[in-house]
């Protein structure tokens, strides 16, 4: 009998927030196989890490870090930002992937967030260098620099406004594709822009996209992927600048208190499941409002073995929240 029911057990592999995995049994269980079952889950349960937090399954193994030829404040391995412009509240972090650090290669993702001359807008971008080009970090941190130097709306006509970072970024890493890798392999990026209102108050906000960064809505307590996947392009390769301008998307949304804008690279989309994995769920709740610094940081680095991408997340809420950001 207990045969039949050990034979009848469906073990079903979930992700969980902290990188965490959870075995839900479903099937035929009775007698010992409901006990066996029981035992797996609670010896998955008692292990615990060095920071005190309780896994349920298995964690990413030690690795060696290094540097990328040295450390530099200008290129951090981490960087890290909170606060205010106007009336609207700001959470950003970028780390680099478990993956680079240990090829001692850069962080590639990189992000900005300025308040528009008017005052009017808050304009947030994010940029994942494509790995597979020559100085594809370049490419993102001069990409997302000279999107938020542009004077956005939600009305703008975004082909311009592509076009326009897309020759900024040519012309910044031309020289430094001398002496490098064919010509065939020129620095490119994804790049995702937001521009919401900064008042805080209920108008239009919008976003726009080239490749496979995320953007995602939080707006009554439902996530909206602003941009589903379409399919996976000739060699899985994702759209980037400065080449592929007619592969742009734009959308507008309804922005008002208590929504959220997430910007991110896919290092971060992905585990968030277009808004419906359980991360994206937990997050429903402790990013209703802006989370400390450290608590932001916590999210971002969660811990789950397959995923060792850099991972960068900017984050809008609308409205003034912060009186201390730590």
């Amino acid at each position: 009998m207990i045969a039949a029911a050990l034979a009848g057990l469906l073990l079903v592999r979930a992700w969980v927030s902290w990188g965490s995995a959870l075995w839900l049994v479903t099937g035929a269980v009775g007698g010992g196989g409901a006990v066996l079952a029981g035992q797996l889950l609670l010896r998955r349960r008692t292990r615990t890490t060095t920071d005190g937090r309780t896994p349920l399954g298995p964690l990413p193994q030690p690795q060696p870090v290094l540097l990328a030829g040295g450390a530099d404040s200008r290129a951090p391995g981490v960087a890290l930002d909170a606060g205010m412009l106007a009336q609207t509240t700001v959470r950003a972090a970028s780390l680099r992937g478990r993956r680079h650090r240990y090829r001692g290669e850069p962080l590639q993702d990189a992000y900005a967030v300025r308040l528009s001359a008017d005052g009017r807008w808050v304009i947030a971008a994010v940029a994942d260098g494509l790995g597979s080009t020559s100085h594809a970090e370049h490419a993102a941190a001069v990409a997302v620099r000279a999107a938020t130097n542009l004077s956005l709306t939600p009305d703008l006509g975004w082909h311009a406004a592509f076009a326009t970072v897309a020759g900024e970024v040519m012309r910044a890493t031309a020289r430094l594709q001398r002496g490098g890798r064919r010509a065939s392999d020129p620095p490119a990026t994804t790049l995702t822009i937001g521009v919401v209102p900064a008042d805080g108050r209920r108008g239009v906000a919008a976003c726009a996209a080239i490749g496979d960064s995320p953007a995602l809505w939080l707006h009554d307590g439902m996530w909206t992927e602003l941009f589903p996947p379409e399919g996976r392009r000739p060699g899985n390769v994702t759209s980037s600048l400065p080449e592929d301008l007619g592969e742009l998307r734009e959308r507008q949304i309804d922005w008002g208190p208590g929504d959220v804008l997430v910007l991110c690279s896919d290092g971060f989309g992905t585990a968030m499941g277009g808004g419906g994995s359980l991360l994206a769920q937990r997050l429903v709740t402790s990013w209703r409002s802006p989370p400390a610094l450290r608590s932001f940081l916590c999210d971002v680095d969660f811990q789950l073995s397959t995923y060792d991408d850099d991972r960068t997340v900017l984050a809008l809420w609308a409205g003034r929240h912060d009186t201390a950001v730590l």
